[in-house]
Formats: structure tokens, sequence, C-alpha cells
């Protein structure tokens, strides 16, 4: 029923807008559940996909760790379906963690369930769930995620909890409690507890830092991206790896009496971890891994003279020798070159700001540049109105007329590109370049500040240059700024004696030298390298900054910046670039591309 305060005419009104509602949402509907189910069906097929790599990487995994037990015993040499386990849970958000557990419980039971009584098997799976849950909830917190091992913190937090977590995991699990028990005499509890313990620390140092860093970064799919010299280093790195493990792991048994042939795994190791970054070093220690547990399993290298315990125990410490500090040292690297990355971006930032205001101050002289062929302009179109105006027009006059305002619009608008280039802001972009050319763009581009300044300008460009290897905008910052500080130290010389000589010419087969010489009043007596200190400057408006970013971006591109006094007046500044293919050396160029 309706309210007493209803009333009849209000409930009609209402049911005819609740018809008129429906029948506007009932189409919409329509529409959107063909879409909605779509894309429902595509998340669920993405979904089950994810969970079936999951289960049969963990059933292969599990299966490769039967593979390498100890004699008949249930421990492991390593247990690589934990490193499964615990990747798969650092990769999941902890809502969906429960599907982890149920799918890789059914590929435990799956890979385990013909040899291994239906007790151990609830024990192992609860056990590992609990232990690796663990291992990821303390990963969370204190490395953080994504856990990419490009910081010393990550490494070091990861390596303290793949150590200790294993240890205490090996208490509570049946291959140290049953010997415990004297359930198993097999082992003593001291020895289950060591190999527990080391089949866990090894599965988490050596086999989870590859998923990790290849399937949780997506890496698998940069490797498109890579440049031709990169393949060709990981490759050479892969086979040195070979040759090696050849010859320690897989040639005559004889070899076992040598272990120093341990050592030449280094050399590639080190080269992965400095050219390839933490994916490269985590994929180059689990390639020797494999390669010395399949020597020594078929009785070959170094570790094949000691019992077999004592033989898998020396694998597992050789392991644990080797993954953690190739590990770091991807670490350190990459560390670098984000803080060299992050100088690069504040610099270039800086430089910008720095040509900003260089525009700022060359905007006077750049107006009295530009009034020269708008009003040139200007004059042109009044006349050609003129013309028209008359009864018999003359179309070559008016064809030279519009001439020259074509001519005129393009020197104006040459002055207004390359202030537009000089003061945009970008990516660093180095390439091949000829110095005349960027000397050339310099002076055009302080041109007007030359005519101002009554400075007569001298060049002479050495015919023949090779190209320098470097960014055009930060060449040409520089040049505008030397030819500007020449033309302005000049403001007390007399003006039939301002001159501005500039000088491009080959300084050895490896080097261009640009010298800009002014006859002005010269750098500071014995502090002439001052002029290059951050925020010292003689300008009375000057900023301190033009000299200190040029001589950073001249440095960046492998070469030098000083200045010196002349004899008799003013100063001379020298300007060294390595050519194109002294650069091709150099380190900045080449981390660049």
């Amino acid at each position: 029923m309706s309210p007493p305060w209803t009333r009849p005419d209000d409930l009609s009104c209402r049911a005819h807008a609740r018809v008129h509602l429906t029948q506007a949402v009932l189409p919409l509907k329509a529409a959107i559940a063909p879409h909605g189910a779509s894309d429902w069906l595509k998340r669920a097929v993405v979904y089950a996909s994810r969970v079936a790599v999951l289960l049969g990487i963990y059933y292969l995994a599990a299966k490769l760790g039967l593979a390498f037990r100890f004699q008949n015993s249930q421990i492991s040499v390593v247990w690589p379906a934990n490193a499964v386990l615990l990747a798969a849970l650092l990769l999941t958000p902890r809502s969906r963690w429960w599907v982890v557990f149920a799918t890789t419980a059914f590929a435990h039971l799956a890979a385990m369930s013909p040899t291994t009584p239906a007790w151990r098997l609830v024990w192992q799976i609860a056990g590992n769930s609990l232990f690796m849950s663990a291992a990821a909830v303390l990963l969370r917190r204190y490395a953080g995620l994504p856990l990419h091992f490009e910081s010393r913190r990550q490494v070091f937090i990861y390596a303290a909890i793949s150590l200790g977590v294993p240890a205490v995991f090996a208490l509570a699990m049946p291959a140290f409690v049953r010997p415990l028990l004297g359930l198993e005499p097999m082992y003593s509890p001291g020895a289950a507890l060591l190999r527990t313990a080391l089949s866990n620390v090894i599965a988490m140092l050596l086999v989870a830092p590859v998923l990790l860093v290849w399937w949780g970064q997506g890496n698998l799919l940069q490797v498109r991206q890579l440049t031709r010299r990169r393949v060709v280093e990981a490759v050479a790195i892969m086979l040195s790896l070979l040759v090696v493990g050849l010859v320690a792991f897989g040639s005559a048994p004889e070899f076992a009496h040598f272990p120093g042939l341990l050592l030449w795994f280094f050399p590639p190791l080190v080269w992965a971890a400095v050219r390839l970054g933490p994916g490269g070093a985590a994929t180059s220690v689990f390639v020797v891994a494999l390669l010395s547990t399949l020597g020594t399993a078929r009785q070959l290298g170094p570790f094949v003279l000691a019992s077999e315990a004592e033989q898998v125990l020396s694998l597992q410490l050789f392991w644990i020798a080797i993954g953690p500090p190739i590990l770091l040292l991807a670490a350190v690297i990459r560390e670098r070159e984000q803080v060299e990355d992050a100088l690069h971006e504040q610099r270039k930032q800086l430089a910008h700001v720095t040509r900003v205001a260089t525009a700022g101050e060359l905007s006077g002289a750049i107006a009295h540049e530009l009034r020269q062929p708008l009003t040139s302009i200007l004059a042109n179109a009044q006349a050609a109105l003129h013309l028209l105006n008359r009864d018999r027009v003359d179309l070559a006059e008016v064809r030279e007329i519009l001439e020259d305002i074509t001519r005129d619009d393009q020197a104006a608008a040459n002055v207004l590109g390359r202030l537009r280039l000089f003061v945009k802001d970008g990516t660093s972009r180095f390439e091949p370049l000829a110095v005349d050319a960027v000397v050339r763009d310099a002076l055009a581009l302080s041109k007007s500040t030359v005519d101002l300044s009554g400075v007569e300008v001298q060049t002479s460009i050495d015919g023949g240059l090779p190209r320098v290897f470097g960014d055009p905008v930060q060449l040409l910052q520089v040049m505008v700024n030397l030819v500007v500080n020449g033309c302005e130290s000049m403001h007390l010389t007399p003006r039939p004696a301002r001159r501005l000589d500039l000088h491009v010419a080959p300084l050895d087969h490896e080097h261009v030298e640009v010298l800009v010489s002014d006859r002005g009043v010269g750098l500071p007596n014995g502090g002439e390298d001052r002029v290059f200190d951050p925020f010292f400057t003689t300008k009375e408006h000057g900023l301190g900054l033009g000299l200190a970013i040029g001589r950073s971006i001249v440095t960046a591109h492998g070469g030098r910046l000083w200045g010196e006094n002349n004899t008799t007046q003013g100063a001379t500044f020298h300007l060294v670039l390595p050519t194109h293919q002294a650069n091709g050396r150099h380190a900045t160029a080449d981390r660049h591309h």
C-alpha cells in the first residue's frame, strides 16, 4: 500500500516515469552486456592461462627437485619448487594468494603423490606454504616491491632472508623432525637440518631471482628492444660460461685435480653483472649452477674427489659463494647508473634554465634583429597595395615585391627558429655533428648581440674537419655562451679595437679545438679557473652559471673547456671535443646509445 499522504495522480506519474526509465535502461543494458561479457571472458582466459603456467612450472620444478635428491632420501640438493612459489607470491596481490596456494598444492600432489605418503604430502604442502608466505611477507615489508635487485639494500635484505628463513623452516619439516625422533636413522639430525636448510637457501638465491627479474619485470618482452651490441655481449658471455663449464665439468676426470678452473667462471660473471645488470647476473649464476650440477652428476669436475655428501655440500657452498656477490656487484653498477642518469637529468634541466635565461638576456637584441625584416615586410606590403590601386598594374613589380616579402619573412622565421631550437627542452640526442655548423649557428643566434656591441667577428675554420659526436642543442649553448661572454667582456674596450676571433682546427687525430679569443678585460689574475665555479660572475646581473654548465656539458661529451689570459689583452677560451670515432669509445656516449 502507498502511504496515506500520497495522491493518486502522484502514483500515476511515478509509475509512468518508471516505465520510461525502464524503456531507456533496457537498450543500454543490451548494448553493454555483450561488451561486458566479452571483457569478462578475456579476463577469465588470461587468469586461467596464468594459473596453468604456474601449475606447469611448479610441477616441472618439483620433478627437477626429485631428480636431485640424496640417494633415496626426501632431501633434495635444491628444491626449485619453493622458488617458484615464492616468486608467484611476490608477483601476486595478497588478496589472491589463495589461488597460488591452491594451484601449487595441486601441482605438488601431482608431482609427489606416486612416491610420497599422504601424511608427508600434507606436511610438505602446509610447511612450504607457511614458509614461503612468511618469506614473501618479510621481503615485501623490508626489501620492497618490485623486487628488481637494482639496489644494494634489496640484495642485502634478500640474501639475509634467504639464509635465515630456511634455517627456521627446516626445524619444522619432516626431513629434520623424523631423524630427530629416530624414525629415519639414515641421517643425523644435524646433517638433515643442514641439508634441508641449504636446499631451500639455494632455491631462493639461485632460482627465485631469475624468475623475479625475467617473469616479474616483463624483461622477456624487452629482449626485442636490446641493441645488437648488447645481444652480441649476452651471447659472448653465455658462450664463455659454456666453454668454461665444459672444461671444468665436462672434460676428462683428470681435471678434478684442478679446482682453480672454477676461478675462470668469474670473468664472464663479472662481465654479465657490469654490462647486463641484475637480469644478466642472475641468469649467468643460474647457468653456472646448472653446468656444475650436470658435471658433478656425471662424476666430472672438481667436486667428485670427495664423498657424495661432501660433493653436494661443496656444490651448495660454491653456489652460495658466487650468487650473492655477483648480484651485489650488478646492484652497485645499476645504482651508479641510476645516479649518473639522475645527475644527467638535473644537468639537462639546469642547462635548459640557463638557455632560457640567456634567451631573456638576448631578447632586446633579437627584437632589434626582427625589427628590420618586419619593417621591410610592412613597407613592401603597403607598396604592393598602392600598386594594386592603379588602373594598370605592373605584375613584374608586384612579383618583385612579393619575392622581397618572402625573403624577409624567411629571415624572420630563421631568427625565431634558431631561438626556438636554443630554448627547447627535451631528451639528449647524441649524433655526429659538424663543428663548423655549430659555430655558424651560434654566430647567427648571437648576431644581434654582436652588432649592438660593435664587435667585429673574425672566423677561421679549417677545411675537412672531422665530425664530433654530441648533442647539437647543448653544444650550441656552449658556443653561444662563449660568443656572448666575449662580446660583453669588451664593453670597456674602444669600439675600433673590439674584435672576436674564432678559430676551428683539428688538434690531433682524435680531437677538434675551437678557440674563442676576445680583447676584453680578461680573466682574474691567478684565478682563471674560478670563472667556471658555479655562481661566480663578473657581470652586474649575471647568474654565474653559464660557464659552469658549459664545462659540465663539454665534460659529458668527453671534451675539455678552459680559459687563459692573452699576453696582450683579453682572454682565450679553448673548447676541445673528441671526434666521432674517438667518442664512440667514450663511456657516456655508449651508455646513451
